[in-house]
């Protein structure tokens, strides 16, 4: 019987992945303007993006990073536009979340090294809890935004913190990762 069932799930797992290799995109039809603009963006982020695949939820690496305006822990308002022409380095992340708080002080460390052309901001995604003292206590100097109604949690669809999007100069999202890292990661992660 068991050599039974473990046939079955062998058999099932490979059912799973052939079908999942073999399926194809859904192709659409575009006008010729649309046509045009599509071959503009996907050449403009060839160069950016490469050929990695994005199995990741949220925005799609090449597309636009949508736009919020948050406040910040010292209540002003800052939006993702105000950093167009520069790369930002934006991480999702909770005072409760132990990764998140391990995480943190690299991403500090990171940015006052040697990548100091790279705007840092970090979303809280559960400001009533302790994301204020949490700031103060680790010395984080770059702005921490509050997403108090979880818009843009909902938006970039982050379903694991800490997540961390990088966005370039034009606003197009050009890499993401879900799960902690160290400096010598996020190193890794910008280049």
């Amino acid at each position: 019987m068991k050599k039974l069932i473990g046939t079955v799930l062998i058999l099932s797992f490979i059912t799973v992945v052939y079908l999942e290799n073999m399926s194809s995109p859904v192709m659409f039809k575009f006008d010729e303007e649309e046509e045009k603009a599509a071959v503009s963006v996907d050449s403009e982020m060839s160069d950016a993006v490469g050929d990695v695949p994005d199995r990741l939820p949220g925005p799609k690496l090449g597309s636009i990073a949508p736009d919020f305006t948050l406040k910040t822990l010292t209540g002003d308002t800052i939006s993702l536009t105000d950093f167009r022409g520069k790369k930002v380095l934006m991480n999702f992340w909770a005072a409760w979340c132990t990764p998140c708080t391990q995480e943190l002080p690299a991403l500090e460390a990171f940015k006052n090294g040697t990548q100091k052309d790279i705007e840092v901001i970090s979303i809280n995604i559960d400001p009533e809890d302790h994301a204020q003292e949490f700031a103060e206590d680790t010395g984080i100097s770059f702005p921490v935004l509050l997403d108090i109604d979880d818009k843009v949690n909902e938006e970039y669809q982050v379903i694991s913190i800490p997540t961390t999007m990088l966005i370039d100069e034009k606003g197009y999202v050009i890499n993401k990762h879900i799960g902690a890292m160290d400096e010598e990661g996020f190193h890794v992660f910008v280049q």
